[in-house]
């Protein structure tokens, strides 16, 4: 019996929509109260953007770091539930990156070692989305590398690779200045993006994200799988109008991003990066609608 495109193709409609909901059908965000309180009086007059150079080639230096962090989606000030997402990673060897997701700290200790994340994945029972991603450098680019057997566990998480976040902030257009308020023996530097970068930045993650499921990119395997040609093609249809959605709100979008980046001092290495992305664009009825994306990671362990 041949099956009607819209069933065949459910899964892959679900595989869109997860995107979508992960770029915040337009970009991804989470918790407000993850922003820094710290800053709120006058910056100091010191040249700040020295000061990020430093501790970027600091973080560059180190072989080994432990990281872990938590992300959402903000649709008018309200936190979409399907889009947060709890996760953690290590870094090892320098250019090699695992990246899983967390269950929901529940009396989980602080700065648990990197593999107990992964434990307690095994042990969640199927309660939660289990993602796994294995990231590795080559030529200055990060890449997932993995096992066949893996891949039923990749998931949205190649995107919050922390180490690509602290690098991009090198040459991205921006202000730095530094935050008073931020408590002994710590500092906060504020990254502020130019409106056109922040523009730009958000195009260019949501790009690779279409082209990541652009039906083309499958097309061998959907035809080994039996595929019909009717369905291929209302995958198609689908995929050009989703692209054809996101890049008009694009357009209209007023898009701001921050980054807070917590330092110690003393060893000139990042201790929490904080990011805020805010686009608001036209909705419906003449409203504007605001999305807002947000993650918070903190570092520890370095080597």
């Amino acid at each position: 019996m041949t099956n009607h495109p819209n069933m065949a193709g459910k899964g892959w409609v679900a595989m869109m929509k997860l995107l979508l909901v992960r770029a915040g059908t337009l970009l991804i965000i989470l918790n407000a109260a993850l922003i820094p309180l710290s800053g709120c009086g006058v910056m100091k007059d010191k040249p700040a953007i020295q000061d990020l150079s430093l501790v970027l080639a600091g973080m560059d230096g180190s072989d080994g770091v432990s990281f872990e962090g938590e992300a959402a989606l903000l649709l008018s000030g309200k936190v979409v539930p399907e889009s947060s997402l709890y996760y953690g990673g290590k870094l090892a060897d320098h250019n090699k990156v695992s990246l899983y997701s967390m269950l929901p700290d529940k009396g989980r200790p602080k700065k648990a070692a990197a593999g107990a994340g992964v434990r307690d994945l095994e042990q969640s029972s199927g309660k939660a989305p289990i993602y796994y991603t294995r990231l590795v450098k080559e030529d200055g680019e990060w890449g997932i590398r993995m096992a066949a057997a893996e891949a039923q566990q990749t998931g949205p998480l190649e995107a919050l690779n922390p180490l690509r976040q602290l690098e991009e902030l090198q040459s991205l257009e921006k202000t730095v200045t530094e935050e008073t308020g931020s408590g002994r023996g710590t500092r906060v530097l504020r990254i502020e993006l130019t409106a056109e970068e922040a523009g730009r930045q958000l195009s260019a993650e949501l790009e690779r994200g279409m082209q990541a499921i652009r039906p083309e990119a499958g097309g061998s395997a959907g035809a080994a799988a039996g595929k019909s040609a009717e369905v291929l093609e209302a995958r198609r249809v689908l995929w050009e109008q989703k692209q054809a959605e996101l890049q008009q709100r694009l357009n209209q979008a007023s898009i701001r991003s921050v980054y807070y980046l917590k330092v110690d001092p003393k060893r000139n290495l990042p201790t929490r990066l904080t990011w805020k992305r805010t686009a608001a664009y036209p909705g419906s009825a003449g409203t504007v609608t605001e999305e807002t994306y947000i993650t918070r990671v903190d570092f520890y362990g370095y080597e």
